[in-house]
């Protein structure tokens, strides 16, 4: 018996010691996580929605506070409500806001409530301020927003709703502005644009109401994006002779009044209904929209504007030579885009650089459409294709074809159109894009590369953008 006794004491001391050895492991590791600066934790929790860092408190002493001291605060009304928000903001201890996001998604906070949230943000100079408004359909913006001197970067999403700042905007240190979604007026971007000095960036996002973007008075706004959704857009005229950089994706008539220092821009243009009733509409839009942008040195054009280009070309319009050095193009193997693309090549004598990205993703117009629009001109678009490229795939469906011959002679045959379209071209780069290209073709499709450059002084390269 008392042997027994002996051996189920050793057993239980052995017992402690493994426990003991493990926990001492742990608290090892755990002094190793605690001994980490604050500046590193903070940025670790500086990826993750407040309320989630607030939970790290629970990990131990040295994460019960950290969250408090945080200098980027992204807040919604998913989880705590108006209380929960003013629980957070009230244990909150940094004296200065890098970045604050605040999200509004539901109707049942007061306009005092919201504007008190946005106060404390701003009276801790926060740089990067983003409000977002989804269902807060009657609140406005006080008077104390349209002041301040520390926010350098601003966001504002108010879902379809009115944007009206108050009898004076002044945001002396703002560089980056983003509006979505917001009703606005002429007016107000005036005020807006004289009240943001140093202001580089303006993002437009499905933005309504104004009739004319006049920047004529910002010196140092180089770059500009503007998207308009169909039922929200109207014809619309931009006065911007400083900035360098557009990117521009309407559905709607937008006259570039004078953009003549442009150096890089984004064409692309949106279709909603039936191609054949608006295609003068949007072939007068397009025209004069290229002809504006003759002196860029990079562009990039969307399916869509290669596919009215190709109305272009078939019904023979004039069109302005083109300085692009450098020039991107979104398409699709079908008939209605490589007409557009041969155009756009043969008026950039300088070409140096062609990328094309190939793809089957996003909505262009249907080749019917295009067809049916020319035979109402009594031009026939099988017609020219047949004198024009001869025995290139007449068929958008050759290019959803599971034969890797039918790939590759496809893909030849548009390389080899590019070529003949260019004289001082030194780099073709051609991204493989969508279901039709896999890795196991790419490798054959690589050693077709050097029999398309045997009699030509272009580098071209292959690249499979879905691996």
């Amino acid at each position: 018996m008392a042997g027994w006794l002996g051996r189920r004491r050793q057993r239980q001391r052995r017992k402690k010691t493994r426990h003991r050895k493990t926990k001492r492991a742990k608290d090892v590791r755990g002094d190793f996580i605690s001994s980490m600066p604050d500046e590193i934790l903070h940025h670790i929790l500086s990826f993750t929605v407040t309320i989630s860092a607030i939970r790290t408190s629970a990990l131990s002493r040295r994460w019960r506070h950290l969250w408090r001291e945080l200098t980027s605060l992204y807040i919604h009304d998913f989880g705590p409500q108006a209380r929960g928000i003013n629980q957070i903001l009230t244990h909150y201890t940094a004296p200065k806001i890098m970045s604050f996001h605040l999200g509004i998604y539901n109707d049942n906070h007061s306009t005092a409530q919201i504007n008190s949230w946005i106060e404390f943000a701003m009276s801790r100079r926060v740089q990067d301020l983003s409000l977002t408004f989804f269902n807060h359909r009657k609140y406005t913006f006080p008077d104390f927003f349209n002041l301040s001197s520390s926010i350098e970067q601003l966001s504002v999403k108010l879902r379809d709703r009115h944007m009206i700042p108050g009898a004076t905007v002044s945001w002396e240190s703002l560089r980056n502005l983003s509006l979505r979604r917001c009703r606005i007026r002429d007016e107000s971007i005036v005020k807006i644009i004289s009240g943001c000095p140093k202001l580089e960036f303006l993002a437009l996002y499905y933005c309504a109401l104004f009739n004319c973007l006049d920047l004529s008075k910002s010196l140092s706004l180089t770059r500009l994006e503007m998207k308009h959704h169909p039922w929200l857009s109207r014809s619309t005229k931009i006065i911007a002779p400083n900035i360098h950089y557009l990117r521009l994706k309407t559905s709607d008539t937008c006259n570039l009044v004078d953009v003549s220092s442009l150096t890089e821009a984004y064409l692309d243009i949106g279709i909603d209904g039936n191609f054949s009733f608006s295609v003068d509409y949007l072939l007068t839009m397009v025209l004069k929209m290229i002809a504006k942008l003759q002196n860029v040195e990079r562009l990039t054009v969307s399916k869509t504007v290669l596919q009215i280009l190709s109305v272009a070309e078939i019904r023979r319009f004039p069109f302005r030579v083109l300085r692009v050095q450098t020039l991107i193009v979104k398409i699709k193997f079908v008939r209605s885009a490589i007409p557009g693309t041969a155009w756009l090549l043969q008026n950039s004598p300088g070409l140096k650089k062609l990328i094309v990205h190939t793809t089957d993703k996003g909505r262009m117009m249907d080749d019917k459409y295009v067809g049916s629009y020319l035979n109402s001109q009594g031009l026939k678009l099988d017609k020219y294709w047949r004198l024009k490229y001869g025995a290139f795939p007449t068929s958008c469906e050759t290019y959803s074809m599971r034969s890797k011959d039918s790939t590759w002679k496809l893909l030849a045959s548009f390389i080899e159109c590019l070529l003949r379209n260019t004289k001082m071209l030194e780099t073709l780069v051609v991204w493989l894009g969508g279901s039709d290209f896999n890795a196991k073709w790419f490798k054959g499709l690589l050693r077709m590369v050097p029999t398309l450059s045997d009699n030509t002084n272009v580098s071209i390269m292959l690249k499979l953008s879905n691996c």
